[in-house]
């Protein structure tokens, strides 16, 4: 913090006045008191997930690209500091569609739509233009959309609270770690790394070299810190494997790189001596950060130091360093059998274990593993290979006027449909546990399988670096591009088992199927070979 002498810059804040440093941007001076920990960090300086969105005299805005100079005098109003009676609304709304899964992005939401409700009882247009500023990557906006017009119309009900209990059980289950849910979460205050650092911490930026720019404070790095803001190129996506030769094949994919896109930066801390604290603290990323070299990183760091470090990536960083989702070529037969290629970077997971397993759980299938350039790949992701084969051997299946359908070895089944723009999905998963938690789960799977096949991807240079590293450069389908999905859960007693990866399997495979089976996914970019 700045000095009396140095604090020149006065802002009011949830009613409080804040006294900070001129230099620097609005989300400086909020991240740099912990009363304002809601403000979140998600892809500064660029200004587009909508992580760090405040209200300026009532109106939205993006804190990251805000000079903190041009807000001196005005109000700011934090998710903390909205009128009570709507915040509660608010909670009570989201909290009843699970519309908030990680919690990292809800707070920039809710005040986005604080804003919106200025105008009166918004329409769903509105509400899904509004999010256009936001990214979410677990829910597919549409939990959000229901409840926000739920907590925007005050004669509407707001739903019945879940059992908090059921809700984290199915969560937990769905995302393969340990998972809080309830309206904590949706406040955004699940203990995330980069809010839970000890106060006397050093602080790292990653950097482009691939190293840290470590301080005394983070003032004092970003003062020491270089930093290239990242871009949207124009570069086309290229596919870098071949497809395989296979007499008698009758689908064949290739896929591009894809960035896992989640909105918490990899940020970890450690003290000497200590365990470091997990970059994915409330089970963001689906499993991508699993391996995020960050922890060591930071444990490194503290022995070095010999005083608490805390690292964190910007979100350039985030995409250079971070794992992407593997690659792939495939061709099948009308029999299920044929060759699926992964491909294999310098720095990217072991791949033996993994393949073994893909061997045991597809018997007709030759793997093969290609080194190919390109920024490291992960395992771990959600689904990674298993739901491209799955989608692939579903179109193979495929019959005339039936939906498709996808099961897995834990039970689970998914089946789904496209008509009229409207995506239909009946899930199999045991127990639902908590029904609007499975509910939430099962549309943010249909997002993201759609959005796979239509637009997901980053393109990358000769050497196989990467060129696009904004967040609207990955081609993730906005809630405005998200179609309605209806959802139909079996009622189950057995024993619960996740769905994620087969539902997301079985939109793949109707998405692929109703946009004409192209050869490369995503189908709605240009893609080279």
């Amino acid at each position: 913090m700045a000095s009396d002498q140095e604090r020149s810059i006065a802002l009011e804040v949830d009613g409080v006045i804040l006294s900070c440093y001129p230099e620097g941007t609005l989300l400086d001076a909020l991240r740099a008191d912990p009363r304002f920990q809601s403000v979140k960090d998600g892809c500064s300086p660029q200004g587009q997930c909508g992580c760090c969105t405040v209200l300026v005299d009532g109106l939205p805005r993006v804190s990251c690209v805000t000079p903190v100079r041009r807000v001196e005098g005005r109000s700011i109003t934090t998710f903390d500091g909205l009128d009570h009676e709507l915040r509660e609304r608010f909670l009570a709304a989201f909290d009843a569609t699970a519309a908030s899964q990680c919690g990292f992005c809800t707070p920039g939401i809710l005040v986005r739509l604080a804003g919106l409700a200025r105008k009166g009882v918004p329409s769903e247009t509105q509400v899904r233009t509004a999010l256009g500023a936001h990214l979410c990557r677990c829910t597919g906006f549409q939990p959000i959309v229901e409840a926000a017009l739920a907590a925007l119309d005050p004669s509407a009900p707001l739903g019945s609270p879940r059992d908090e209990a059921k809700a984290t059980a199915r969560a937990t289950l769905e995302s393969g770690t340990s998972q809080r849910a309830g309206q904590a979460t949706t406040a955004g205050v699940p203990g995330f790394a980069i809010d839970t650092a000890p106060t006397d911490s050093m602080v790292g930026i990653g950097s482009a070299d691939g190293g840290y720019v470590v301080a005394s404070s983070e003032r004092e790095a970003r003062g020491q810190f270089t930093k290239i803001q990242g871009r949207n190129s124009t570069h086309p996506l290229r596919t870098p494997l071949a497809l395989p030769d296979v007499d008698g094949a009758v689908v064949r994919l290739q896929t591009t790189f894809v960035e896992p896109a989640y909105l918490e930066p990899d940020t970890s801390w450690c003290e000497p001596g200590g365990e470091p604290a997990s970059p994915f603290a409330n089970a963001g990323a689906f499993g991508a950060k699993r391996n995020s070299p960050i922890r060591e990183d930071a444990r490194q760091r503290a022995e070095e130091e010999q005083r608490p470090v805390l690292l964190t990536w910007p979100r350039e960083e985030v995409v250079r360093r971070g794992a992407k989702r593997p690659p792939l070529a495939l061709a099948l037969r009308s029999d299920g059998s044929g060759v699926v290629r992964i491909g294999r970077t310098p720095g990217s997971d072991d791949y033996s274990d993994f393949v073994e397993s893909l061997r045991l759980q597809f018997p007709l299938i030759e793997f093969e593993i290609e080194s190919i350039v390109g920024p490291r790949c992960g395992i771990t992701h959600r689904g990674a290979v298993v739901a491209e084969v799955l989608a692939a051997l579903a179109v193979v299946r495929a019959e005339p006027g039936k939906a498709l359908s996808v099961s897995s070895a834990n039970g689970a089944s998914a089946t789904v449909a496209m008509s009229d723009g409207m995506v239909s999905v009946h899930v199999s998963a045991g127990d639902p546990l908590c029904t609007s938690t499975l509910r939430s789960y099962v549309i943010g799977a249909v997002h993201q399988g759609l959005s796979m096949v239509l637009s997901e991807g980053i393109a990358l240079d000769e050497n196989g670096e990467v060129l696009d590293l904004t967040i609207r450069s990955f081609g993730v389908l906005s809630a405005a591009q998200m179609p309605p999905v209806n959802v139909t859960l079996e009622k189950d007693e057995s024993e619960p088992v996740a769905c994620g990866v087969v539902v997301m399997a079985a939109a793949m495979a109707a998405c692929w199927l109703d946009a004409g089976l192209g050869s490369y996914w995503p189908v709605n970019r240009e893609v080279r070979q």
